[in-house]
C-alpha cells in the first residue's frame, strides 16, 4: 500500500482520531495540511503533524480555493455542514472521507455519492 496524503477539515475531536492513526503509523498516511476556524486546534494539529504556515488555513474555503495539497480530504465538520465541502474536494480532485452521517439530508447525500462518480473518486 502506498502511502496516502491527507488535508483535514476541522481539527477537533472527530478530527484527533485520525491524526492519532497518522502518527502511529507514519508509512500509510501523513497530514499535509489543516483547516480549523479554532487557532489553538489549528496550531496543535500543525505541530503534531510538522505542518508549515502554508498549509494551515483558518477555514475549509480557503483550503479548498487553493492548490490541491493532499490525496484525500477528511471532513470533520458538524453533519448540517459537509455537503458544501465535499462537494468543493470531489471537484478538486480529492477523496473524500466524511463521518456518519453524510448528511441529515438524504438528496445532499445522494448528490455527494453522484459527484464522486462524476469526478471518479473514493467517497
Amino acid at each position: 500500500m502506498s502511502k496516502i496524503s491527507v488535508a483535514l477539515i476541522g481539527a477537533g475531536q472527530r478530527g484527533a482520531a485520525y491524526a492519532e492513526y497518522a502518527l502511529k503509523y507514519p508509512e500509510e498516511v501523513s497530514f499535509t495540511a489543516v483547516a480549523d476556524i479554532d487557532s489553538v486546534r489549528k496550531e496543535r494539529f500543525k505541530q503534531e503533524h510538522r505542518i508549515g504556515d502554508e498549509r494551515a488555513y483558518d477555514s475549509w474555503e480557503q483550503l479548498l480555493a487553493g492548490p490541491k495539497v493532499a490525496d484525500a480530504v477528511i471532513i470533520c465538520l458538524q453533519d448540517q455542514m459537509h455537503f458544501e465541502p465535499a462537494i468543493r474536494a470531489l471537484e478538486k480532485g480529492y477523496h473524500v472521507l466524511l463521518e456518519k452521517p453524510m448528511s441529515p439530508n438524504p438528496v445532499e447525500c445522494v448528490v455527494m455519492g453522484e459527484y464522486a462518480e462524476k469526478y471518479n473518486r473514493v467517497f
